[in-house]
C-alpha cells in the first residue's frame, strides 16, 4: 500500500539508535510513499536536523531508548521545538511503555498517532499514521490549541443577571446504540452566550460559579432550559430522553429533589424521559444528604448516571453507594483504545461490571469507526461523541434525528446490517422502578 494520493509526499524524520532498524524503517518509510528528509542516531542529533529544517517535519518516527537522552526527554525538547508535529513510537520497549510515551506526547501538545512495536511492518506502519497520511502534510507546525477562555472575577450578581438577561443556553449531544445505531437519548450541555464575548462552554466559568455558591440557581435555570427545548421538541413529534448534569456541590442541598421534581411535574414531562449526571471526579462533602437526594429522585422514576467512571474518585465505592441506573465511561477510557491495548480489559471489566449489574453503559468520546468497533465487540450499550454528532442547538436536533432517518432508509438491507451508526424511530422509554437496573434496550 502506498500513501501517495496525489499529494506532496508527507516529510519524515526518524531517530533511532539502532541503526539496522532505524535504516529498515526508513526503507518502509520509502516504501510507503513518504519523503524522509532525515534521520539521526541520537536524540541530540534528531533536534538539530529537525531545527535546520525550513520547515517542521510532518511526521517523527521515534525509538524510546536512545544513546544519549530518554523518549520522556526527546518528546518534552520536540515539544518546544516543534510544537503540534506528529509523532509515532517505533520501540522494543513494552505495550505498557509505548502508551504511557503516547499519553505524554499528546500532554505535550504533539500529535500521537500511535506505536509500532519492533520490528516495525509495513502495515503497523501505515496503520500508525493514517491520519496523517489523510491530511497531506502541514507545511508549518500547527500552533498549540488554546486554553479555553476564563472569564474575569465573577460575582454572584453577574450569575443572576445572566439568568434574568437569558444568557444561558444548551446545546445537546446525541446517543445512540452501540449495536444498531438507534436514537436513545442527548445530553444537555450548557453554555453562556456572554456580550461581546460570544458563546462560552462550562470550562471558561463553572468553577466560579461552584466556587461563589451560585450551583444550584444555574441548575435549575438548566432544569427550565431543557424541560421548555423537551417541550418543543414533542409538539414536533421527537420524544428524546434527555441527560442534565448535577454538580456533587449541589448534592448537600436537601431541597434540591424536591425543586427537581416540582419543575418536571410542572412541566408535564415523564421523568422516565431525564436522567441526572453526576460528575464522577469529586468527592461528594455530606454522604447522607447526598445519598438522600438521589435516592429521592430515583424512586420518583428519574434515572442516575455516574459520570467519567473511570477517571475519578473511588469510582468502585460510589457505584456501590448510589443508585445508578448508567455508567458512563470517561473519554480517556474510550478514544483510541483500540490501539492502546491495555485499555481493553480495563473497558471490559467496566462494560461487564455495567451489565452484572443491570445498568446502561454509555461510552464518551467516541471519535473513529474504531473506536466505534471495540465498544460494540466488548458489548457496550450507548455510544456518544464526535463520531455520532457534535453538540448542537435544540432547534437543530429534530432536523438531525430526520436527516439520519432518511439515510438509514436508503440503505439497502445489505447495507444495513453494516450501517451501525444510523438511527431509527424513538420508543418510549420505560418505567424506571428503583430496584431494578433499568437497562435501556
Amino acid at each position: 500500500m502506498n500513501t501517495d494520493t496525489g499529494r506532496t509526499p508527507l516529510r519524515v524524520i526518524v531517530i533511532d539508535g539502532d541503526r539496522r532498524a532505524c535504516d529498515a524503517t526508513i526503507a518502509l518509510c520509502r516504501q510507503s510513499g513518504l519523503r524522509v528528509n532525515g534521520w539521526a542516531h541520537d536524540g541530540a542529533t534528531g533536534l538539530e536536523l529537525i531545527e535546520s529544517l525550513p520547515a517542521a517535519p510532518d511526521l517523527v518516527i521515534l525509538e524510546l531508548r536512545l544513546p544519549d537522552m530518554d523518549g520522556a526527554d526527546l518528546l518534552l525538547a520536540l515539544s518546544m521545538l516543534a510544537p503540534a508535529t506528529s509523532v509515532v513510537i517505533c520501540s522494543a520497549v513494552c505495550e505498557r511503555i509505548q502508551d504511557s510515551a503516547l499519553t505524554l506526547a499528546t500532554t505535550l501538545g504533539l500529535r500521537a498517532l500511535g506505536a509500532v512495536r519492533k520490528p516495525a511492518q509495513a502495515a503497523a506502519l501505515l496503520a500508525a499514521i493514517g491520519d496523517c497520511a489523510r491530511a497531506g502534510p502541514t507545511g508549518l507546525p500547527a500552533p498549540r490549541k488554546e486554553a479555553p477562555l476564563i472569564l474575569p472575577v465573577l460575582a454572584a450578581a453577574h450569575v443572576r443577571d445572566a439568568i434574568r438577561n437569558s444568557e444561558f443556553e444548551l446545546h445537546y449531544q446525541p446517543k445512540v446504540a452501540v449495536y444498531d445505531g438507534a436514537l436513545q437519548g442527548a445530553e444537555a450541555l450548557l453554555r453562556w452566550r456572554v456580550p461581546d464575548r460570544g458563546l462560552l462552554a462550562p470550562g471558561s466559568f463553572l468553577a466560579q460559579v461552584e466556587a461563589m455558591g451560585m450551583m444550584d440557581q444555574v441548575t435549575m435555570e438548566v432544569m427550565r432550559l431543557a424541560l421548555r427545548d423537551w417541550q418543543a421538541w414533542s409538539r414536533a413529534g421527537l420524544a428524546l430522553p434527555l441527560s442534565v448534569n448535577l454538580s456533587p456541590l449541589s448534592l448537600t442541598d436537601p431541597h434540591l429533589a424536591r425543586q427537581l421534581i416540582d419543575a418536571v411535574a410542572q412541566a408535564c414531562v415523564p421523568p422516565a424521559y431525564l436522567t441526572f449526571e453526576v460528575v464522577e471526579h469529586a468527592e461528594v462533602a455530606d454522604l447522607a444528604t447526598a445519598l438522600r437526594v438521589l435516592t429521592k429522585l430515583r424512586l420518583h422514576g428519574f434515572g442516575l448516571s455516574l459520570d467519567d467512571y473511570g477517571a475519578g474518585h473511588a469510582s468502585m465505592l460510589r457505584l456501590a453507594r448510589f443508585p445508578f441506573s448508567e455508567l458512563k465511561l470517561d473519554r480517556q477510557l474510550v478514544h483510541q483504545a483500540w490501539q492502546r491495548p491495555h485499555l481493553k480489559p480495563l473497558l471490559r471489566h467496566a462494560i461487564a461490571t455495567a451489565r452484572e449489574l443491570g445498568v446502561t453503559s454509555v461510552a464518551e468520546g467516541i471519535e473513529t469507526p474504531e473506536d466505534l468497533a471495540l465498544l460494540r465487540e466488548l458489548g457496550c450499550d450507548q455510544a456518544q461523541g464526535y463520531l455520532v454528532a457534535r453538540p448542537m442547538p435544540a432547534e437543530a436536533m429534530p432536523g438531525w434525528h430526520l436527516d439520519q432517518l432518511r439515510a438509514s432508509a436508503n440503505l439497502t438491507p445489505s447495507r444495513q446490517d453494516d450501517q451501525r451508526s444510523r438511527v431509527v424511530p424513538l420508543r418510549r422509554p420505560g418505567p424506571r422502578s428503583p430496584t431494578d437496573g433499568d437497562r435501556k434496550r
